[in-house]
């Protein structure tokens, strides 16, 4: 059963997340605290993603200590073939939550994430949650439960779909925050090389700095996003992948990946770059992280390259009015009053 106090207690918390100006780490830490003070798990992982690409862009995790290799093999099984109710599959219903009982036996018998994975670090039961608002995923969840307890029940699984769409908005809202720290290769290129089970091969020195510092800020957060973007390599029919995450400076980077062939060694090496997102294309990402509708988007494009009212409503086919009525719109959306603070929220300044 769910105390029905509690829960409402943690939906009035969890409503107020979005407005609390926390970077997306903050956010998943706070609402696995309030869900757990309602679903209780012997141990719990949390990511933010990319809704791009829905990998991951860091985790946070709570009584789990993985091993490199076991975090390799996640996501191999996350972003390899498709394994009974992955995120990706989650993320596209209209209630993105699934219980690994609610698998029919012959998926559980064949799952590659409980044979492999759970088995080793002592998991019976979960109960995992994809986090989409407006139509894309910007976290995911998995709560588990050892061979000792009980399944998670309907009423916990139930609660926690109730929630998930406001942990989606206050993970969307995040993206917008800014955070001090350290911008990705400002002592030369970052690059990585990692081991085909996840291991740290090496890095240049502008990388090494890098992990330090995030490894200060947010020890293990950077580990499952470089495992997961190399892990998506075996499906990529063009054999590179990409993801886009945070930097700790708050700044949006890009890490690609690619097999990596070394003359002298026939052991497998993935390549890792990291570099800023190019501003064309962060300024669409801070366009989804409001909701903005796909004409509200075209006009605050049009913005962007600084053209009038009368301009825009003539390259969009509308009157002046309703262009004036778009702005207002997007005004309150972005929460500012002026063409130059929205350019300047949009761009970051």
């Amino acid at each position: 059963m769910v105390n029905q106090a509690r829960a409402c207690e943690a939906r009035r918390a969890l409503s107020a997340l979005a407005a609390a100006g926390l970077s997306p780490a903050d956010v998943q830490q706070e609402a696995i605290d309030v869900v757990g003070r309602v679903v209780p798990y012997d141990a719990t992982c949390w990511a933010a993603v990319d809704p791009q690409t829905m990998l991951p862009t860091g985790s946070v995790t709570v009584d789990l200590n993985p091993s490199r290799q076991q975090e390799a093999l996640f996501a191999e099984i996350e972003y390899g073939p498709s394994d009974g109710n992955s995120f990706a599959d989650l993320a596209r219903r209209q209630d993105p939550i699934g219980r690994l009982s609610d698998l029919p036996f012959g998926e559980v018998v064949r799952s590659r994430r409980f044979n492999e994975l759970y088995k080793s670090i002592g998991v019976a039961f979960d109960l995992r949650a994809s986090f989409v608002s407006d139509g894309a995923c910007w976290g995911i969840a998995g709560l588990m439960r050892g061979p000792g307890g009980p399944d998670f029940s309907t009423a916990e699984a139930d609660f926690l779909a109730s929630v998930a769409p406001l942990i989606g908005i206050a993970l969307r809202t995040a993206n917008r925050s800014r955070m001090p720290g350290t911008r990705a290769g400002s002592g030369g290129p970052v690059v990585i090389v990692v081991g085909a089970g996840g291991e740290f091969k090496g890095a240049t020195p502008a990388a090494l700095e890098w992990l330090e510092a995030w490894q200060a800020t947010r020890p293990g957060w950077l580990d499952v996003a470089l495992q997961a973007v190399a892990a998506t390599l075996s499906g990529s029919p063009t054999g590179t992948a990409y993801a886009r995450m945070r930097d700790i400076s708050g700044t949006w980077v890009a890490l690609r990946a690619a097999q990596l062939v070394a003359l002298d060694s026939p052991a497998e090496r993935v390549l890792i770059t990291v570099e800023p997102v190019p501003a064309d294309e962060v300024i669409s990402i801070m366009l989804t992280s409001y909701a903005l509708t796909a004409r509200e988007r075209e006009v605050c494009e049009e913005i962007l390259t600084g053209r009038s009212t009368a301009e825009i409503a003539d390259r969009l086919h509308l009157s002046a009015y309703t262009i004036q009525d778009y702005l207002k719109s997007i005004f309150a959306k972005v929460g500012v009053r002026s063409r130059n603070q929205l350019v300047g929220r949009l761009r970051g300044s």
